[in-house]
């Protein structure tokens, strides 16, 4: 078990009785409270250190993926932690050298088939909540080096965070973000790659909108270690007609980019349908949806989807990877 597994059983266990939730809430404002806000000051203190990062705007990126089909590899703090050999475990991710330095190569690699992608939150990040921003004054106080060293001024990035489109936001756009990516697969066949009981877009209308949806279902954690067997597979789809939506990790990285030279389009598409569910529901915290994982809200999977949506489902998997 993963230091994170550990950690969501470990709270689990105390959120059921009294005892342990007063143990929660002494740790959140003793220790976790206090520890943010030391990190938000030294955030304060080195953000002049940032280098000048250049973006894509929404529009630029939308445009760029329907029109000129490149592929999107995203970066966020998990890749991160990954290209440095030290993630707790996010996606029950093991790290190893071969991700490490596929993950490292993709970054630096200027690719006319492929955008690369880290998360614009470099600047004041007016359209996110106070909660969010907090978020990444505490990452960017740890981490902010790693950033600096990775990354380069003279080129331009699209916003990792293209695919956070609901939940942390405040400017009014996610609907209109969200009928922008529909625009993106618009009448055309989509294949998804995703993890055990991902679902990607199944039980609302995200999709809807397609000419055909095939799915291929990989391992949901620990995917990279069968990365051999993933690409073997995804390559026989590949086609100019295709669009990949791949939502696995840092295996949906590295993934996105070998369709992207040979030939194919494929989109890191992340928590995209997740945070359509919770545009959906009006959530404004990270909820558990019906039928699917989300590893964000501690990997609980609640009670199964209605047998018609579960059969329509089963009905477009052509390929699983063991």
């Amino acid at each position: 078990m993963n230091n994170r597994h550990m950690l969501i059983k470990i709270k689990r266990k105390l959120m059921q009785s009294v005892a342990g939730r007063s143990i929660i809430r002494i740790y959140h404002y003793v220790i976790a409270v206090p520890l943010a806000k030391m990190y938000e000051l030294k955030y304060h203190i080195l953000k002049n250190k940032f280098k000048d990062i250049n973006f894509y705007s929404i529009e630029e990126t939308f445009g760029i993926l329907e029109n000129e089909r490149k592929s999107l590899c995203r970066y966020g703090d998990g890749e991160i932690s990954w290209i440095y050999k030290d993630s707790k475990g996010y996606f029950g991710q093991e790290n190893s050298e071969e991700l490490s330095n596929r993950l490292r190569e993709i970054l630096n690699v200027e690719d006319q088939r492929v955008l690369i992608g880290i998360p614009d939150f470099f600047g004041p990040m007016l359209q996110y909540s106070r909660k969010r921003v907090s978020s990444r004054n505490v990452h960017l106080s740890k981490y902010y080096k790693r950033w600096m060293e990775l990354i380069e001024e003279n080129r331009i990035y699209a916003d990792a965070l293209i695919t956070r489109v609901h939940h942390g936001r405040i400017d009014g756009k996610s609907e209109y973000i969200f009928n922008l990516w529909k625009k993106v697969w618009d009448n055309k066949k989509v294949i998804i790659i995703e993890g055990e009981k991902t679902r990607f877009g199944v039980g609302n209308n995200l999709l809807d909108n397609s000419f055909e949806v095939i799915r291929i279902i990989a391992p949901a954690e620990n995917a990279f270690s069968k990365y051999e067997d993933i690409w073997n597979i995804s390559k026989k789809y590949i086609n100019p007609n295709v669009l990949f939506l791949i939502a696995l990790g840092p295996t949906a990285t590295v993934l996105s980019y070998d369709i992207g030279v040979n030939g194919g389009q494929a989109i890191d598409i992340g928590h995209l349908d997740i945070e359509y569910e919770w545009y959906l529901s009006g959530a404004r915290k990270k909820m558990p949806i019906y039928g699917k994982y989300v590893n964000e809200a501690g990997g609980i999977f609640q009670s199964e989807l209605p047998r018609e949506v579960l059969e329509k489902y089963e009905s477009e998997i052509v390929e699983k990877v063991k």
